[in-house]
Formats: structure tokens, C-alpha cells, sequence
């Protein structure tokens, strides 16, 4: 059985039972095979938008004789899925823009689907913010140290409340804060120190944008009362 670990395992962990999963953008499809081999999920398609990474995860198959058991498709996004065709859907090692077009862009497949779990590599608050504002409930989050850095894995499903939040739910989600996620300190940490590199930037900037400054201001403040709240 193939063995995951960090995030990959993270995310495989937060995979409910299902009876067809899409990992949308699958690379050397770890995840569908190890969801496969485990019996969590019934059927399992991978996607990639490039040719070479499927030759690898068909690779990958072939190895542990699975051929025939995970289905392989190119194409872009979502859009390989037929309309209803899967229950749950992956999407990991992407940035939070990304994820967000991608999940726009075939939203009426998304909205059918039991579930979905995400995992942006950076902009997670621009994530956080699309799936609030489009009608996700965001259920859970957890955070992974994986590589030196700290991961969030997010797991959403579509309940067609649009939600507006404060910035600082968009940037650290709440289900960290009701979690009290052990890794939540570090993340604010690193999340003060790049809101303020943010904020100073744009401070000594000549042509200073007053407007957008005061926002990266109020979200700097945000996070630091939310550290002064939890930590202090």
C-alpha cells in the first residue's frame, strides 16, 4: 500500500466515504491510490491539465497493478467531470486564486458534491473569502507542518449561505480558533509577520494607495488582537 505522509496525509485524512472522488490536478495520484487501496472511497478519477504528470500517476498505477481501478483524465479543472458524475472533489498544491477559478468556473458540479477538500500553497484568504461570499460552509480547517512550512487543509460543501465575515476569517479560518489547532499560533505568527511586511510596504510606497493601505492596516490589527486573545 502506498504510504503518505505531511500534507498529502493530511488531506487523504479529511476524506470522508464516498462513492466517486476527483483529484482534480493529480500529479503522481498518491492520494487516489492510497483512497482506493484503504477503501474509503468506492471509485476514484485523477485529473491533470498536462500530459507528463499523468504518464507519472499511470505509472504510479500500473506498479501496483491498479490499472482499470483509477481513472485518469486530462483536462483542465474541472471540466473533465461530467455534471453529477462524482461525489467529492480534491483540490491540492494549487494557490488560493487558482482553486477559486477553478471551482467558479464548474461551480454547478461543485455545488452537488457531498464535499470538498483544499489545500491552497498560498492566498488562503482569498480562498476562504470565495467560499464564504458563493455559499460554502467551511466545516473544518487543520494545519500540517510539512517541509518546513505550515499547510491549512480546508473541507467545505456547498449549503447556498453567502457569508460575509471580518478579514480576519478570511485569513485564519474560525474552525482553527474553535479547534484551539496546535499549530495555530505559528500560523498567526507567520501571517503577522507578512501582513506587516504588507502594510509597511505599502506605507513607503510614493505612490501610496491611502485606501488599500488602512485595509492591510485593519487586517494587520485583526491578527494582532487575535494573537493578544489566544496566546497572550
Amino acid at each position: 500500500m502506498v504510504k503518505l505522509k505531511g500534507r498529502l496525509l493530511q488531506i487523504a485524512n479529511m476524506v470522508d466515504s464516498c462513492n466517486k472522488l476527483a483529484d482534480i490536478g493529480t500529479d503522481h495520484a498518491y492520494i487516489p491510490i492510497y483512497l482506493f487501496q484503504s477503501g474509503v472511497c468506492k471509485k476514484v478519477i485523477a485529473t491533470d491539465v498536462k500530459e507528463e504528470p499523468l504518464k507519472k500517476a499511470a505509472g504510479n498505477i500500473n506498479k501496483l497493478n491498479l490499472t482499470g481501478m483509477i481513472e485518469l483524465r486530462l483536462g483542465d479543472g474541472i471540466k473533465p467531470i461530467k455534471d453529477g458524475e462524482c461525489d467529492a472533489f480534491i483540490i491540492a498544491g494549487l494557490g488560493g486564486f487558482l482553486i477559486s477559478e477553478i471551482l467558479e468556473d464548474s461551480l454547478e458540479k461543485v455545488k452537488k458534491a457531498k464535499y470538498i477538500i483544499l489545500q491552497p500553497m498560498y492566498t488562503e484568504e482569498v480562498l476562504r473569502e470565495y467560499l464564504l461570499t458563493s455559499g460554502f460552509n467551511i466545516s473544518s480547517e487543520v494545519l500540517v507542518y510539512d517541509e518546513k512550512r505550515i499547510y491549512v487543509v480546508i473541507k467545505a460543501s456547498y449549503d447556498g449561505v453567502k457569508r460575509i465575515e471580518k478579514p480576519l476569517y478570511y485569513h485564519i479560518g474560525k474552525p482553527l480558533f474553535d479547534n484551539r489547532d496546535p499549530l495555530l499560533k505559528r500560523y498567526l505568527e507567520r501571517k503577522i509577520r507578512i501582513q506587516t511586511k504588507i502594510v509597511q510596504g505599502l506605507k513607503q510606497s510614493e505612490n501610496k494607495d491611502r485606501e488599500q493601505y488602512f485595509k492591510e492596516q485593519e487586517v494587520l490589527i485583526q491578527l494582532q488582537d487575535a494573537y493578544t486573545a489566544s496566546f497572550n
